[in-house]
């Protein structure tokens, strides 16, 4: 009895384990997931980003600063999971410098990893996830 009891808790273990998952929903591109506002959230500095679908972005010290006190304006490039931003006003960089950082992009936020930023505020980035707000 014991061992129909062990077959049996063996078969319906093996029938559980063996379904398939449910196929994930495919990611958005980059391109849409970058669209939006998102912030960094250190207690001692805190900083907003609104990328918007024609390119701009715009980055102020919190979220409420992003229509009232810019402190860069400029443009981004997104080119896979290549971040290409220039500011071309604004207190972070001079005008016109470049800073390129791999990025993961999700629902959540994005991931910034520097390749090459001359610009030394900018890149304090560097390793952070700033949330989509």
């Amino acid at each position: 009895m014991r061992a129909l009891w062990l077959v049996a808790v063996c078969l319906i273990t093996v029938a559980a384990c063996s379904s398939k998952p449910e196929p994930m929903p495919p990611k958005r591109p980059n391109n849409e997931l970058i669209v939006g506002e998102f912030e960094r959230r250190h207690q001692e500095a805190k900083t907003a980003a609104r990328f918007k679908a024609d390119g701009s972005v715009t980055i102020a010290s919190t979220a409420d600063d992003l229509d009232r006190k810019a402190i860069a304006e400029g443009s981004y490039k997104l080119d896979g999971d290549q971040l290409l931003l220039t500011y071309n006003k604004g207190e972070l960089c001079d005008a016109g410098v470049e800073g390129t950082y791999k990025v993961v992009i999700s629902k959540i936020g994005i991931r910034f990893t520097k390749i090459d930023d001359a610009c030394e505020r900018r890149a304090k980035m560097d390793s952070e996830t700033w949330y989509r707000r």
